[in-house]
């Protein structure tokens, strides 16, 4: 990791969640590699209804994603502040990479993505979502 890297905890919606993680694994097929695989739900049980990714991301990763900043207020979570990312810039990069993907895609991932500098934890919690812990049959 490099010292400019930076946290995140993104979570999308689980319809959003391969179109996702086909963008992570075009633009960093090594790193991008894995994302969006940790299920979500609001009773903890499947079916996921949304999926988390969450660690460190590059400088040129963080530019281009939106970001909410959030803040408990007298027990409310409040949203603060939100940068809306490169949704553009994103589909340049993408398009310079052979993809599909259109710009009308990433739009609506990026305005259904949550995507913090919370804990996982804590991002669950004021969602109301809880992992799902998958029993693999002995």
């Amino acid at each position: 990791m490099a010292t400019t890297d930076v946290f995140r905890t993104m979570i999308v919606p689980a319809a959003n969640a391969p179109l996702a993680r086909q963008i992570a694994e075009t633009v960093a097929p090594v790193a991008g590699l894995g994302m969006w695989q940790s299920m979500l739900s609001a009773d903890g049980s499947e079916p996921a209804t949304h999926y988390v990714s969450t660690g460190y991301i590059g400088p040129e990763w963080e530019i281009l994603m939106p970001l909410q900043t959030w803040e408990e207020i007298d027990g409310v979570w409040t949203q603060t502040d939100a940068e809306p990312g490169n949704a553009v810039q994103l589909h340049g990069i993408l398009q310079q990479l052979g993809s599909d993907i259109t710009l009308a895609q990433i739009v609506d991932l990026y305005g259904a993505a949550d995507v913090t500098t919370q804990e996982p934890f804590t991002a669950f919690s004021r969602m109301g979502l809880q992992q799902i812990q998958v029993v693999e049959p002995v």
